[in-house]
């Protein structure tokens, strides 16, 4: 995922290191800090439709409510986050960020090196990037990145971590049309002790 010229990946080998079971204590511990009392923490690690809707944790707490999380594991030591627009660049899949099928509730964005992991609500990330990543792809500092796998090209974009933030949050503060109600008065009748309002008079004017 490092995109230097030349490296080649392999899908096989990046997932096995991204599930690694050396790592699991580290990831139950970061969980149990924001759910401390959390019933279960599952990997799920099998091929499954849960792998493919991006679920890599399911969490269960006492109140009855399931968690899923998808789990990312960035190896080198970079301190931005690696959108990824295209899992296959030559047979068009759209990339795990922008992909509308996904079932996670979180992403868990771990960089080991830095000792930091990120939880990032997805469907909020999801149409975050969607909708900045055109205009990110043009700064310098926000740049594509392509790794060559074994038959096919990933696409990524590298993007600050502050970037990312400020994006979110323009996301979560839109403003709230429509106004107030208008009642048409001038067509107002009283019916017994109910107030009548005449909408299509109204309508026509």
């Amino acid at each position: 995922m490092n995109g230097v010229a030349g490296v080649i990946h392999d899908f096989t080998e990046r997932l096995e290191w991204s599930a690694e079971l050396s790592d699991e204590s580290a990831w139950v511990a970061f969980y149990k800090r924001l759910w401390p009392d959390l019933l279960l923490c599952v990997r799920i690690d099998r091929d499954s439709k849960w792998q493919r809707w991006g679920v890599d944790r399911m969490i269960l707490l006492p109140e009855g409510k399931q968690i899923l999380i998808d789990e990312k594991k960035r190896s080198m030591a970079y301190d931005d986050f690696l959108l990824e627009e295209w899992s296959s660049v030559e047979h068009k899949r759209v990339g795990w960020t922008l992909d509308k099928s996904k079932r996670s509730d979180f992403i868990a964005y771990a960089i080991p090196k830095l000792g930091k992991c990120y939880l990032l609500p997805f469907e909020l990330l999801r149409i975050t990037c969607a909708h900045k990543l055109a205009e990110w792809k043009l700064e310098s500092n926000c740049y594509p990145k392509d790794a060559k796998n074994n038959g096919y090209t990933t696409r990524n974009c590298a993007v600050g971590w502050r970037a990312l933030f400020d994006a979110m949050k323009q996301q979560m503060h839109r403003s709230f049309g429509g106004g107030s109600l208008v009642l048409p008065v001038s067509q107002a009748a009283f019916n017994g002790k109910q107030l009548v309002f005449d909408w299509t008079q109204e309508q026509k004017q």
